[in-house]
């Protein structure tokens, strides 16, 4: 499962700045949901993603399954 705020980054083609800008949340924040640190998503980034016309809920949901197969993953190792 892929993080789907680093695949929105690259479709869009943001960096951390463009996407800082854009959500108005800091880049250490957005560095730590992209690496999948956070619990939870941004409510900014959240409000973004709705805002592009993305599926705000299926993105929540994609993004936990991020943090879960990453969470096994890293118990495999």
């Amino acid at each position: 499962m892929k993080n789907p705020l680093k695949e929105l980054m690259k479709e869009r083609g943001w960096t951390y700045a463009d996407l800082s800008s854009v959500g108005q949340i800091s880049m250490s924040t957005i560095y730590k949901i992209r690496e999948g640190e956070s619990k939870k998503i941004h409510k900014n980034i959240i409000n973004l993603v709705e805002a592009i016309g993305e599926d705000p809920e299926k993105f929540k949901k994609d993004y936990r399954e991020f943090r879960k197969d990453k969470r096994k993953r890293l118990l495999r190792q």
